[in-house]
């Protein structure tokens, strides 16, 4: 799907809760830093980025797409999902909950736009979408962005 990088069950997590937008962020991009694809200061940086713009990130319904620009960390190309059972909310209103996060790290801008259309690719499929929000495993999860 995107050159250079297979999704693994490694860069998925299921969770019941987080305590927070920021914990949700954090722990979405674990596995992109535990992988090397990113550096600490890029997660860093996609908090900072909702601190200071607010919830952009939430990109559908249900959905948020942690990211921050190339140079404040980010070393190779890929994402990690992170599936809540919860919601969290990334503010007051109702559109911010967010039960799936899926954090990118994107080496440079033509990485950036690859990878959101094939992400967004595959959440406008309404079968595939139904599938992810339905998942339990990780194998499941692997098998919707094969």
């Amino acid at each position: 799907m995107i050159e250079g990088f297979k999704l693994t069950k490694e860069f998925i997590q299921f969770e019941n809760e987080v305590s927070n937008w920021e914990e949700a962020i954090i722990k979405s991009a674990k596995p992109l830093l535990e992988g090397d694809l990113i550096e600490q200061s890029y997660v860093d940086a996609m908090v900072d980025s909702v601190k200071e713009h607010g919830p952009y990130i939430v990109i559908a319904p249900n959905i948020a797409m942690p990211h921050a620009r190339p140079e404040t960390g980010s070393k190779k190309v890929g994402f990690s999902i992170l599936k809540l059972e919860k919601p969290v909310a990334f503010s007051e209103e109702e559109e911010h909950k967010v039960q799936l996060l899926i954090s990118l790290s994107c080496a440079d801008a033509n990485t950036h736009i690859e990878i959101l259309q094939a992400i967004v690719g595959v959440l406008s499929d309404q079968e595939k979408y139904d599938y992810i929000f339905n998942a339990k495993t990780a194998e499941e999860m692997v098998k919707v962005f094969a």
